[in-house]
């Protein structure tokens, strides 16, 4: 299954260093063209329209930026750990709440990190790790941006702080 120009590149080297061309059963390429022809019929199926899908990143941009928006303003709007407004909060809060429903019921996920542990593999962007005095293991300290996911489709990554525990000082 070589191309002509992989032929003539092993001519470039000695014999003893020139790679013998390998030898496929006949059922493997009749399998290889059957992939080829239904990865080709799955192409022409679905095409790749570059206008489009940079309208649905533009979109799921401004998405991720309303929702972050509204996310730190609840956050100036609520009693700090709890889902209770500040009194000064408490009639524009119905309103904030109407419209975080309203994305919540559209496909629209935002999530908090705050306090969760944190692992390497969490698909978290770390903007910084902190001692913590308290801490047993790394946990997140603060959220700078939550994840946000519409429809099940991650549109943006949740940035945070991560505590370590501090290290023990040794007296000397």
């Amino acid at each position: 299954m070589r191309n002509a120009l992989e032929n003539i590149r092993q001519w470039m080297y000695p014999p003893e260093f020139r790679i013998a061309a390998p030898v496929w059963p006949a059922e493997f390429a009749d399998t290889l063209a059957q992939l080829a022809r239904a990865l080709e019929q799955r192409a022409m199926v679905v095409p790749a329209n570059p206008a489009k899908l940079a309208e649905e990143r533009k979109q799921q941009r401004m998405l991720a930026d309303v929702c972050t928006g509204l996310w730190r303003a609840r956050q100036k709007m609520v009693h700090p750990g709890t889902d209770r407004p500040l009194e000064e909060m408490r009639r524009v809060y119905r309103h904030f709440e109407a419209a975080w429903d309203a994305f919540t019921q559209g496909g629209v996920e935002v999530r908090d990190h705050l306090g969760e542990p944190y692992s390497d593999g969490s698909g978290l962007d770390v903007a910084a790790f902190e001692p913590r005095p308290g801490i047993t293991r790394e946990t997140v300290v603060e959220t700078i941006k939550p994840t946000i996911c519409f429809n099940g489709q991650l549109i943006q990554t949740g940035q945070v702080i991560v505590g370590t525990p501090e290290k023990p000082t040794t007296g000397t």
